[in-house]
């Protein structure tokens, strides 16, 4: 079985390559999958950062926060920005300057997550980010992904089916924990997180059953107990 979703079974804390959203006001939500390395190779000295009008965020001051939790914006080393790939001399690329080498002594990951930050095996990188220096101003608060908290961090360039119209629509169909959902397109995700969450009464675990003799045979159709959503989506990046 992969990875359990964090709509479906969401941890108590932020963990290292979940998905988390940010809220910054009311109506002002960002969503970003948490990493304790550079994934995007920006050039931030901090690792990982989310950037936003409200302040810079590094994955490392989130990671290991509980849900809800109000986290202060950083001053981040924006110097090394922009200069990440430039040759120097003879094909050598220009070190960063004043780098310790150290992870932040930041709070402890909280045991609901998988492992510690700094031996996450994903984030080979960590050990190259500098600590975070808490800026004079700005906060936001942490959030786990829910059908509701995503529907509303999307973009409304697009056409999204929002929270009172897909409840509306699930209970017009009599969708239970269980049932099955065949939906075309995923689109932004917003009727399909809710949908899953609401056929969602576990995960397969395998394909047996026992019968009146108390016989283990292979069973085809266990699996197909386990409330699914059906979905196709010609877009790599939103399957993904």
């Amino acid at each position: 079985m992969s990875n359990p979703s964090p709509f479906l079974q969401p941890s108590l804390a932020a963990c290292p390559d979940a998905l988390a959203v940010l809220h910054l006001k009311r109506d002002l939500l960002t969503p970003t999958v948490l990493r304790t390395y550079d994934d995007e190779q920006l050039g931030y000295a901090e690792g990982k950062v989310t950037t936003t009008r409200y302040g810079n965020y590094p994955h490392t001051t989130l990671i290991g926060q509980p849900w809800g939790s109000q986290i202060k914006a950083s001053l981040v080393d924006t110097g090394t920005r922009g200069r990440v790939g430039l040759h120097i001399g003879k094909g050598k690329k220009r070190k960063r300057e004043g780098s310790s080498g150290n992870l932040r002594d930041g709070p402890t990951a909280i045991d609901d997550c998988i492992e510690p930050i700094a031996e996450h095996p994903r984030s080979p990188e960590v050990k190259n980010t500098e600590a975070a220096i808490p800026a004079p101003s700005g906060f936001c608060h942490i959030l786990p992904p829910t059908p509701e908290i995503w529907t509303a961090s999307l973009p409304h360039r697009t056409q999204v089916v929002y929270t009172p119209d897909y409840s509306y629509i699930l209970q017009r169909l009599r969708v239970t924990p269980g049932t099955s959902v065949i939906e075309a397109g995923a689109g932004s995700g917003s009727f399909t997180h809710a949908a899953a969450r609401a056929v969602f009464n576990g995960y397969p675990t395998d394909n047996t059953r026992v019968d009146h003799d108390h016989s283990t045979k292979e069973h085809p159709m266990a699996s197909s107990r386990a409330g699914r959503v059906w979905s196709f989506e010609f877009h790599e990046q939103r399957a993904q």
